[in-house]
């Protein structure tokens, strides 16, 4: 018997070079940001040195607030030892740039394998996505959530190695993955309930989650499953699973546990699932009112392996329950458009050998799922929804997303980035302030409600995993976790790296570079709603200053460099990181200026 395989990438020497270019861009850029890199001036441009002192690569590039630079990919050149340009198809290789500057990044021999598949596996991601036609900026405006969703194709934006999906195949990929072309099931599995902690909101039982997340169909597969193995239904509760999970980790991993039936495999669902940016959520994209479903999946990205705690699971609705009170009862954030996505069931196995062994470990978070509300069925017959993710896209003609919805709301630039930064900026900040919260408000944690393309408010979600509460206030029992008390400076990064430095910096160089908004202009808009909002609660602000100079600059690809497949120890995610001096805060520079040239101004990031 032969089994299928995918055939290697055909794609024309013109996509293949693009590609690779990309990919280069990015990494020297992200890396001289992160002071990694010190490029310096070369003729018409600028050179990195290699690990032995010779000029290795050599482009053009902007350099912008926060030291944010944009090299021009078509400028890239590898350099050969007399300083000639090296003219073949090996020259443009991301990882012989790793290689070239092995030392420099700080590659032990135990990452540099790992970082080198990481690279190689996100260039396939693209080189994947390359092979199938992609709507334009114009088209995805006017799309839905789960279209949009789909063709969000750049990745994070501050890692270089952001989409490698190491340990799932290639044609496991063309099924499983965000940008595949149809979508798919996921499976249903029955576990005996005795062995499981399940949660639930506060306003719904079991019977009501069961009602919610099984659709009749699949209740009736559900009951005749058990039954068929001389169990009892009513011991049994369903837990959603990726069908790579049950092949690859479940059946080869917790055989004993399928084989007393404390498992039992139901099969798939009845509705078409899509794989959202996250890879292991999924939505149902038959009725996607309907809840998201978040499954374990044993596959690393980005510096984690994308399991999930029955532990941390267990807390998950409780708290989506609180954080849903706070924004509901705070006027500013309510008149803000802020609706908190609750996580609303959450289910974790815990009676395999793993968990019985005291060890805690990736193989304890191999059997959990999670249910969250779809914003989908919020929104009013004139409204649509779109990952903030979406703001940094460009469609394969050059054309950004966010300039199609500007073009559609009849907006003006300025309008359209002062309402996202109402809607985005604002309401983080005011958690932060009022109430010593803090979110991880990256691309895919953060919805935007848009009315005819314009921003009318936002959806807050992925929050059990990712809200931290940095000073002592009171909290429910059972929530404790989230607590990370550091002094103010500290606080002010979660506005300062996640939501500036993470996010803003790319939108603002984004905008000026293709002659939307200047970025003098959009910092200086930046500064303004945060200014009013200064003004309006004078009392939040004793404590904190979001105008400070300069602040710590806390480096994600140095995290990656040191070790790709376990970044942070999320029992400590403050101790784990990594900072390289501090930046200026363009909040403060362009705080109340408007028309200079913000270059002017940024030397110091050139001469770094």
């Amino acid at each position: 018997m032969t089994l299928p395989l995918t055939p290697a990438p055909d794609l024309d020497p013109h996509t293949v070079d693009h590609l690779q270019r990309a990919m280069l861009a990015k990494m020297f850029a992200e890396f001289t940001h992160e002071r990694i890199l010190r490029p310096r001036p070369f003729r018409d441009g600028w050179v990195i040195d290699d690990d032995g002192g010779h000029p290795r690569w050599s482009f053009r590039a902007t350099v912008h607030p926060l030291e944010h630079w944009r090299v021009d990919p078509a400028s890239i050149r590898r350099l050969m030892e007399d300083g000639a340009e090296q003219d073949s198809d090996r020259a443009l290789d991301p990882q012989q740039a790793v290689l070239d500057l092995r030392e420099t990044l700080g590659l032990t021999d135990r990452v540099l394998p790992l970082y080198l598949e990481d690279l190689s596996a996100t260039l396939l991601t693209a080189v994947r996505r390359r092979a199938h036609a992609a709507p334009t900026s114009a088209d995805l405006a006017r799309s839905p959530l789960e279209e949009v969703e789909r063709h969000l194709d750049a990745g994070h934006p501050g890692f270089v190695a952001s989409s490698g999906r190491v340990g799932m195949g290639a044609v496991q990929q063309e099924t499983w993955a965000p940008e595949a072309e149809q979508p798919t099931s996921i499976l249903w599995l029955a576990a005996r309930r005795s062995l499981c902690t399940v949660a639930v909101s506060a306003d719904m039982d079991e019977e009501t989650h069961l009602g919610l997340h099984l659709l009749p169909e699949e209740r009736s597969r559900f009951e005749a499953a058990v039954r068929t193995v001389g169990e009892d239904p009513a011991q049994y509760t369903p837990i959603p699973v990726h069908p790579w999970q049950w092949e690859h980790r479940l059946l080869p991993g917790m055989l004993p546990d399928v084989l007393r039936h404390d498992l039992i495999l139901v099969g798939p669902s009845v509705h078409g699932w899509r794989a959202q940016q996250s890879v292991r959520t999924f939505l149902d994209v038959t009725d996607t009112s309907r809840d998201y479903a978040k499954t374990a999946l044993g596959v690393h990205s980005m510096g984690f392996l994308r399991g999930l705690s029955p532990a941390y699971m267990r807390a998950m609705p409780a708290i989506s329950d609180w954080l849903r009170r706070i924004v509901d009862q705070d006027p500013f954030l309510t008149e803000s458009g802020i609706t908190v996505l609750r996580e609303r069931s959450s289910v974790g196995y815990t009676g395999d050998a793993h968990h019985r062994s005291g060890v805690t470990s990736d193989h304890t978070k191999q059997l959990a799922g999670l249910w969250r509300e779809s914003p989908v069925g919020m929104l009013a017959p004139d409204e649509h929804a779109a990952s903030l993710a979406g703001v940094l896209h460009v469609d394969r003609e050059g054309h950004p997303l966010i300039g199609a919805w500007i073009e559609r709301s009849g907006a003006s630039a300025q309008q359209w980035v002062e309402a996202l930064l109402r809607v985005y900026l604002a309401p983080v900040a005011h958690l932060l302030l009022s109430r010593g919260t803090a979110l991880m408000p990256h691309g895919e944690n953060v919805i935007l409600r848009l009315r005819d393309g314009f921003p009318v408010g936002a959806f807050w979600k992925d929050l059990g995993e990712e809200v931290v509460v940095l000073d002592d206030q009171e909290l429910p029992q059972g929530l404790e976790r989230l607590r990370s008390v550091v002094d103010p400076e500290e606080r002010e990064l979660a506005i300062h790296t996640d939501v500036l430095d993470g996010v803003l910096r790319h939108l603002a160089a984004l905008l000026d570079a293709h002659g939307l908004l200047a970025e003098t202009e959009f910092w200086s808009l930046a500064a303004r709603v945060l200014d009013e909002h200064r003004e309006r609660f004078p009392e939040l602000w004793e404590e904190l200053d979001l105008f400070r100079p300069d602040f710590a600059h806390s480096c994600l690809n140095r995290l990656q460099l040191r070790d790709p497949q376990a970044m942070v120890d999320l029992a400590d995610p403050a101790g784990s990181l990594i900072r390289a001096g501090r930046l200026d805060n363009p909040l403060a520079t362009y705080r109340n200026r408007s028309g200079a040239d913000p270059r002017d101004a940024e030397d110091l990031a050139v001469a770094r």
